[in-house]
């Protein structure tokens, strides 16, 4: 009498001692002979003849990516790929950004040079002066990572109000950490912002940045007056 083989158990050694180290099909038939039922013999043949397409595919083979030995910038994919214009949801805190903005009072007030503009005789005006000009210049190209802005005015009611440290500036958005820690994306078109510095307030409708930090050194400004003083 055959012995029947327990699909749910594993095979013992004596039972796979038949089909012998080569695992060739002549010896695996004659195991499966020997101990399938005898209504499931007639179907050895058939089964082996079977080919079984996922034991013919090789595993794909990851390429890793060569290293960039390139001098050129890096372009726009490069910098997504980096996630260069993302950040953290969470896990920002508002105190580690202070220190930023420290700095960015000191690059402003070698910018903006308002003592020597106020020991020329300058006064706070929208009238068309070569000094007033320039300074709405500096004020329009200034890199804002690093300050302390208030969305004066914006399309989406929420927006308004919102204060808080620039962390990060892109062509059409600037991102903004407030002091719940909370960042918030706020666009550059349809908004307005103000920061204070050395008792002046400065306001510019984000028309007049919306480009990169670093194109805004040689654009030209659209509009004539674009700060309120």
């Amino acid at each position: 009498m055959k012995k029947v083989i327990d699909p749910c158990k594993t095979l013992s050694e004596s039972i796979l001692s038949v089909a012998g180290p080569s695992s060739s099909k002549d010896n695996i038939r004659s195991l499966f002979e020997s101990h399938l039922p005898p209504g499931d013999v007639k179907e050895i043949n058939a089964e082996l003849k079977k080919t079984l397409v996922l034991s013919y595919q090789k595993p794909k083979r990851t390429k890793s990516k060569p290293l960039r030995n390139s001098k050129k910038p890096l372009t726009a994919k490069e910098k997504r790929s980096l996630g260069l214009y993302r950040l953290p949801k969470k896990g920002l805190k508002y105190s580690s950004f202070e220190s930023i903005n420290s700095m960015w009072n000191g690059y402003m007030k070698e910018l903006l040079d308002l003592d020597a503009l106020e020991s020329g005789g300058w006064s706070p005006n929208l009238n068309e002066e070569t000094r007033q000009l320039q300074l709405q210049m500096r004020v329009c190209r200034a890199e804002l990572t690093g300050a302390y802005v208030s969305v004066a005015s914006a399309t989406c009611p929420s927006h308004v109000g919102v204060t808080g440290i620039v962390v990060l500036e892109s062509k059409n958005t600037l991102q903004i950490i407030s002091d719940d820690n909370k960042l918030r994306l706020i666009p550059k078109l349809g908004s307005s912002f103000s920061f204070k510095f050395e008792g002046y307030k400065f306001t510019f409708p984000g028309s007049s940045i919306h480009s990169k930090p670093a194109e805004r050194i040689t654009k030209k400004l659209k509009n004539k007056y674009p700060c309120d003083f």
